[in-house]
């Protein structure tokens, strides 16, 4: 069969069966090395941001919620020394 011949999807069908000709792969576009360790580095920085961030609003939260526990505490014993007040002189 001759090349000009080819149906459109054929040139689908070849590159989703493996990775794409040599021939299409631009030397400019390829990165160094040092691109990709530079690039590792700032996805990692991000990422710790990110996880300090999260850290930061998980530790808010626990507070919060810590304050919260501790004025319901305050009012339930408060309820309880009012009630023994008021079971003494009844």
């Amino acid at each position: 069969m001759d090349d000009e011949a080819e149906s459109s999807r054929a040139g689908l069908l070849r590159n989703r069966n493996g990775p794409p000709p040599e021939a299409d792969v631009d030397p400019d576009d390829e990165h160094t090395i040092s691109d990709m360790v530079e690039d590792m580095v700032d996805d990692e920085a991000v990422r710790e941001q990110i996880a300090k961030e999260r850290r930061a609003d998980a530790k808010k939260k626990r507070v919060a919620f810590l304050d919260h526990l501790l004025r319901e505490l305050d009012t339930l014993v408060f309820l309880e020394l009012i009630t023994l007040y008021h079971l003494e002189y009844v």
